[in-house]
């Protein structure tokens, strides 16, 4: 194989117990660049977490502004937003020219 090509198996499915689901797993390699492609995945984000046995996780993931995050966790402040979006101060009505 040409440095720098990523190689790919085939799928190698296995049932998971319970479940209607089938697991899958695809053997990929790291380019020289440390670079690999998630068949199935494009133009996707994932959050990648190094167990301490060396192996990886890939959780998906979204990307949100750091105000996004506090509104979302904070019901404090949605209660607050959403009593001052819904006072009458804040619909003005307009009147047309």
């Amino acid at each position: 194989m040409p440095k720098g090509d990523i190689a790919h198996s085939g799928k190698v499915g296995y049932p998971r117990l319970g479940a209607k689901e089938v697991a899958v797993s695809i053997l990929v390699e790291t380019d020289g660049r440390s670079r690999v492609v998630l068949p199935g995945h494009p133009d996707r984000k994932f959050l990648m977490i190094e167990q301490s046995d060396g192996s990886l996780l890939l959780e998906p993931a979204i990307v949100v502004s750091a105000a996004q995050a506090e509104y979302d966790s904070t019901p404090e402040l949605q209660d607050l937003i959403a009593r001052a979006t819904a006072s009458p101060t804040v619909r003005r009505p307009r009147s047309r020219r």
